[in-house]
């Protein structure tokens, strides 16, 4: 179990908390997400549970036993801790090989190579092995790094955006892998990542973090389908927010009692694929189509209702161009409602 309690750091000569009191605790073999903007506290967070800064505040325990910083080790880091950063910590004078080695001293050569042989098959690496790290592209320092962290079969493996550099055609293959593993092992994993859709089919415990604070904590369901801001909603999908009041004009089952019990001076929210787009039969309310983009599977629709608001939506429907006017339907059910946000901004 990693624990961490009211855990917080501030940069030396820094005004506010670069972390503030973040608390949660991680079982053996789960699988953590930390998700929130640029400069939200993320990798500094990283850096603290992996040994590497020291906290101004709170402590980090793996197993009961306490995770010190490097004013308390001559060496910093953890044991049974390893990190993979942006900048990949490869050994820049070494070759690939040597880096892979080194997590593996204490096996005999024999068991080293045949281990070395198999995460360079995984990763794709096998002909990378006589190069020095400086000589790889960031993709590839990417796939050796996270080799390496594998190679060191830690109790906790933290990852700062380990997807990042992956090529497309590698990514699905080497998700895959990393997941086995870290279930067959039992490994506790947390990565940060700005990519939500990993964090949702990844991890088990999405962190949502903003300003070094702790926004949300919960399981994926929960954080996508309860999300407790605009900000944690816009996170992790594609999302119209509007004044509750505009709802009025629509007439949807289900407003006058809501209005009536909370009063309508919030926000609500409504994810573009919860629309549903026609040309024909009867919809909600008519919408002019402002724009439309073109998604792959599907286009989006930038939209504007005769109250003024305007949604984007989702469409497959290849015959709608600029400035039709098509149809809307959802339901009060789909509207999610922040009664404490006093502002549309995110």
């Amino acid at each position: 179990m990693l624990s961490v309690k009211n855990l917080s750091m501030r940069y030396q000569e820094a005004t506010f908390d670069a972390v503030h009191d973040i608390s949660f605790d991680l079982p053996k073999g789960s699988k953590l997400a930390i998700v929130g903007e640029s400069g939200s506290g993320k990798t500094t967070l990283l850096k603290l549970l992996a040994g590497l800064f020291d906290p101004s505040a709170g402590e980090i325990s793996l197993n009961e036993s306490l995770v010190l910083g490097p004013s308390h080790n001559l060496v910093a880091g953890h044991e049974h801790i390893r990190i993979v950063l942006q900048d990949y910590g490869l050994k820049k004078n070494q070759s690939l090989k040597e880096n892979l080695e080194y997590p593996l001293r204490y096996f005999t050569p024999e068991e080293q190579q045949q281990k070395i042989a198999v995460l360079a098959k995984t990763f794709h690496i096998q002909n990378l092995l006589d190069r020095k790290s400086y000589q790889l592209s960031g993709g590839q320092q990417q796939r050796a790094a996270i080799a390496t962290c594998f190679a060191a079969n830690p109790q906790v493996m933290l990852m700062d955006e380990p997807f990042s550099n992956l090529d497309v055609l590698l990514a699905d293959h080497i998700r895959m892998h990393m997941m086995k593993e870290v279930k067959k092992n039992k490994t506790s994993l947390i990565f940060v990542t700005h990519q939500t859709d990993d964090a949702l089919a990844l991890a088990d415990t999405i962190l949502v973090m903003r300003n070094g604070e702790r926004v949300q904590l919960g399981t994926v369901e929960e954080i996508y389908d309860q999300p407790v801001s605009p900000y944690v909603a816009a996170l992790f999908s594609d999302i119209n927010f509007f004044r509750f009041s505009k709802l009025e004009d629509l007439k949807l089952k289900g407003y006058k009692p809501c209005e009536k019990e909370l009063g309508n001076n919030f926000v609500a929210g409504i994810r573009s694929h919860d629309i549903e787009v026609i040309t024909k039969g009867r919809g909600l309310t008519k919408a002019v189509v402002i724009r439309k983009e073109f998604h792959g599977d599907q286009y989006k629709l930038f939209l504007r209702l005769p109250n003024k608001l305007q949604l984007k939506a989702f469409t497959t429907d290849i015959s709608i161009q600029d400035g039709d006017v098509v149809k809307l339907n959802f339901t009060f059910d789909d509207v999610l409602l922040f009664p404490n946000q006093t502002s549309l901004d995110v």
